[in-house]
């Protein structure tokens, strides 16, 4: 490797021109650092952006959504039902569609999204066997210290209980309904189950109170005979909200769906009804109770064109890996005769989708993600799904045209992936004249600062849950394909049948985790499905999951299974947090799977060797009586600002993006 390749990828963020040859030696890497210092490192993106608004929950992690002002200060009782209620309200909460499966697993147990974040702020949208252990999520989330959902066999239902002051409470967002005692305590199932006044003669009640069901006697009958099955942490926790823009990006999000764009499974389409729902103006996903939710699903955008000339700092802000190109006068110019090759990332937290043709087709799916190159020379377009594990050729642009590449069939459903673009050519010679990299998501509405009428204070923040400026990093082995799994892991255990689907790994595995390029771990999220045993049995359940820095001996233990006795389903998941004093190059995790493992995932959270910016204009669009409205703020710094509506305001979008770095 030449040197400006090893120095890009030692130091991602250092302009590459500089036209050196090997032989020049160890006297010529120190200048190209100095250089470094006065040049690259004083130009960067925006990492972990927030905007929030007083009217809203912080949807964008759990231990902040705890700290919202309408139930922060609560005892138990009154902020379960605070959640709970902001949670089933007409503009804040979740509705009911139908399942929501990602990801290529073939077997939907695992595929089922049930990752509160996911719900909160992609989708907003679920069913009871999604809702049921959501809710339990984020209650532990926000600090209960225990909890459950619950399948209700003779209504094919599924909801939550939550642990506090001694006792369970059910509490149930799918039909929205909870039940009062006397004591204005929210009841358990158990009383659900045994006491007929608690649903037909309530002494008190809360709203809403199971809307669509007005024979209240007949829900209890219902569930006084029916069989239960218990379900321990059936929630996933290793998602991320985070994102970062990069000079001559931005990001807009609608709270309303933009042109048929949504994550759309070709199993909707087998369903009357939820066909019916999505063929309804405007096409796509809704609520099957319009008044459950005033909203129906969001879209987003991520728009890049950076500024690829030697004015400016964009380049050197923005690409992941870089040889033999640097910026100048026209665009990207060969520094030496040959090949030369940049790589972009694009990573949203958001998941990726196309603009929907026909439903029963996915062929004709078009503009989930759109890379528009144009220079006089041919230009190759690779992309990567494992952060440049292995390549697939998307295209071949021709000389002197812009090209438009369609990766829809490549990246849809997915939530980011690394596009390389390689040409050759003569030494000084302009390779690329411009990029522009579309990218649409779906998007929760719930989870968008909300204008209102009068004063709305709104919050631009930046920070990670532990107050870093990092960059997410997704990790998702695919364990139903051993040759996805093998590049993940050190080795692929001996006990291991991708088709034994409630065990597929019986024994040790280790997931090998390492930053890319000028970047370090300072702290990872990783979690698994695991099998349990149940009932009395399920103390006997012996899963683990261990940590190593750096190599992989000395672990350190950071979850033991310890299942409760009253579990009566085969599975559970469990995530956690693993925070670093110093950063680490590479991390590996250890999975002892007695009982039996089935998934695995990692979040990794990355410090890269560039100081981040703070730089960002915000650009809010609103319809006040009848008229298009836009106000914009320019903000150097994380603040607060207000904005005043004489009256009440219809949201169409909010958009946040970082300029162009000068020179």
């Amino acid at each position: 490797m030449d040197i400006e390749a090893a120095s890009a990828r030692a130091f991602r963020t250092r302009p590459s021109g500089l036209g050196v040859a090997p032989r020049q030696g160890f006297l010529v890497v120190l200048s190209i650092f100095a250089f470094l210092s006065l040049t690259a490192f004083c130009h960067a993106r925006v990492t972990c952006i927030r905007l929030g608004c007083n009217h809203m929950a912080d949807t964008t992690d759990l231990k902040r959504f705890r700290d919202f002002h309408l139930w922060k200060d609560k005892p138990q009782n009154e902020r379960a039902i605070a959640i709970w209620k902001y949670l089933s309200d007409y503009e804040t909460g979740l509705y009911h569609f139908n399942e929501i499966l990602e990801g290529p697993d073939p077997f939907d147990e695992y595929a089922t999204v049930r990752d509160a974040l996911k719900i909160l702020n992609v989708y907003n949208m679920g069913y009871c066997g999604i809702f049921g252990p959501v809710l339990d999520g984020i209650y532990q989330g926000v600090g209960f210290t225990g909890g459950r959902s619950f399948g209700l066999e003779a209504w094919n239902h599924c909801a939550t209980e939550v642990w506090y002051g001694e006792g369970w409470h059910y509490l149930d967002v799918d039909v929205r309904g909870a039940l009062l005692r006397p004591d204005g305590i929210v009841a358990s199932l158990a009383e659900a189950q045994g006491n007929r006044s608690l649903w037909v003669e309530p002494v008190g009640s809360i709203e809403p109170f199971f809307p669509n069901d007005r024979d209240k006697a007949r829900l209890f009958d219902i569930y006084k005979n029916s069989r239960v099955h218990y379900y321990y942490r059936w929630f996933e926790g290793s998602h991320t909200m985070d994102f970062y823009l990069r000079q001559g990006e931005s990001f807009t999000r609608w709270w309303a769906g933009q042109g048929g764009r949504w994550h759309h499974l070709p199993r909707y389409a087998k369903t009357r009804w939820v066909r019916d729902l999505i063929e309804q103006e405007p096409r796509g996903t809704k609520p099957n109770h319009r008044h459950f939710t005033r909203w129906n699903h969001g879209n987003g955008l991520f728009e890049y064109m950076p500024k690829l000339t030697k004015g400016f700092t964009d380049f050197e802000d923005g690409y992941y890996d870089v040889k033999n190109l640097r910026p100048a006068d026209k665009g990207l110019e060969i520094i030496r005769t040959g090949q030369a090759e940049v790589t972009f990332e694009v990573f949203t937290p958001y998941i990726i989708v196309p603009k929907v043709g026909d439903i029963d087709d996915a062929s004709d799916d078009a503009e989930a993600s759109m890379v528009i190159v144009e220079g006089p020379l041919a230009v190759e377009v690779c992309v990567s799904l494992d952060h440049g594990l292995s390549w697939r050729p998307a295209a071949r642009t021709v000389p002197g045209r812009q090209a438009v590449v369609d990766l829809t069939h490549t990246v849809k459903g997915t939530y980011g992936y690394l596009v390389k673009l390689t040409t050759s050519g003569p030494a000084g010679s302009t390779a690329i004249d411009s990029l522009n990299i579309r990218t649409w998501v779906q998007v929760a509405p719930i989870s968008l600062p909300l204008l209102k009428e009068g004063k709305t204070t709104f919050e631009y923040r930046i920070g990670d849950r532990y107050g870093q400026r990092t960059i997410p990093m997704l990790i998702n082995p695919d364990t139903a394909e051993p040759e996805d799994l093998s590049t993940y892991v050190l080795g692929l255990p001996d006990d291991y049948d991708p088709g034994r689907h409630t065990c597929r790994i019986r024994g040790e595995v280790v997931l090998n985790l390492a930053a890319p390029p000028a970047a370090k771990i300072a702290w990872l999220s990783v979690g698994g499905t695991f099998r349990t045993h149940q009932g009395e049995q399920a103390r006997d359940t012996d899963n683990r999951i261990a940590y190593a820095v750096g190599r992989p001996e000395d672990f350190r233990q950071i979850h033991q299974s310890n299942v409760p006795g009253w579990v009566n389903h085969w599975r559970y998941n469990w995530d956690t947090d693993v925070v670093f004093s110093d950063p680490a190059e590479k991390v590996y995790v250890k999975y002892t799977a007695n009982t039996g493992l089935n998934t695995i995932r990692a979040c990794l959270h990355l410090l890269e060797d560039r100081e981040p910016d703070t730089n960002i204009r915000v650009v809010h669009t609103y319809r006040l009586d009848g008229q298009l409205k836009t106000t914009e703020r320019y903000l150097t710094s994380p603040a607060k600002y207000d904005i005043e509506c004489a009256g009440a305001p219809e949201n169409v979008s909010v958009k946040m993006e970082v300029p162009h770095g000068k020179r």
